[in-house]
C-alpha cells in the first residue's frame, strides 16, 4: 500500500532511463500481500511526488499464483521477510527468484559485478548460492523496509529515500543490460 508502488515506480523509471538507449525494455509491476483493499496513503503519494514519481494511476492488486504466472515474473522483490514468506508459501518454486529488496542489494554488493551478457536468471542463481530459507523466517531490519502506512509524512519521506537508494544500487549492480553496464 506504500512501499511496493514506490519501489515499482522507481525501478521502472530507472530501468527505462538506462535501457532506452540500448533499445531494451523491462516491465515492473506492483502487487501486495495485504488482503485489505485501501487507497494509497496520501503521505506516500506526496512523498513520491517530491521525487517526481506520480502514483495517481496506481491500482492496488493482490499477489497470488495467477498474478505471478500472468505477469511472468523473472524476479519478485518484497519489502519484508514476511512478504517473502508469503510469496514462497504460494509456490515454493518461486524461492530462487524471490528476495527482499534489501537482501538482493546486499548480496549483489558483496558479489562480483554482473558480467556483460550475464542473464538475470544466472545472476540470481549466483547471488543465491548458500542462501537458506530458514534464515529468512524472522523479521530483520537488515532485510525489511519499514512500512510507513498511517504514519506522519516524514516516515513516508524516509521510506521513499531508503527505497530510492536501494533501487539505484540494484540497477547499478544488476544485469539489466545486454552488453556492458552503464558507468
Amino acid at each position: 500500500m506504500c512501499r511496493s508502488p514506490v519501489a515499482a515506480g522507481l525501478l521502472q523509471r530507472a530501468l527505462d532511463a538506462a535501457a532506452a538507449a540500448r533499445g531494451e525494455t523491462w516491465s515492473v509491476r506492483s502487487a501486495g500481500t495485504a488482503r485489505l483493499r485501501v487507497e494509497l496513503d496520501p503521505n506516500t503519494v506526496a512523498a513520491a511526488a517530491e521525487v517526481g514519481l506520480d502514483l495517481g494511476e496506481h491500482v492496488p492488486r493482490l499477489v497470488d499464483r495467477p498474478t505471478l504466472e500472468r505477469d511472468g515474473a523473472d524476479l519478485v522483490l518484497t519489502m519484508s521477510r514476511a512478504q517473502l514468506r508469503e510469496i514462497v508459501a504460494i509456490d515454493p518454486s518461486w524461492w530462487p527468484r524471490s528476495f527482499t529488496l534489501k537482501e538482493l542489494v546486499r548480496r549483489a554488493s558483496l558479489a562480483p559485478p554482473a558480467a556483460p551478457g550475464e542473464s538475470l536468471e544466472a545472476w540470481l542463481r549466483r547471488l543465491a548460492l548458500g542462501r537458506r530459507a530458514a534464515a529468512m523466517l524472522g523479521p530483520d531490519p537488515g532485510d525489511d523496509v519499514d512500512d510507513p502506512y498511517g504514519l506522519p509524512r516524514r516516515a513516508h519521506r524516509a521510506m521513499v529515500t531508503e527505497v530510492t537508494g536501494l533501487v539505484d544500487a540494484l540497477v547499478r549492480l544488476g544485469p539489466w543490460w545486454s552488453g556492458e553496464a552503464p558507468t
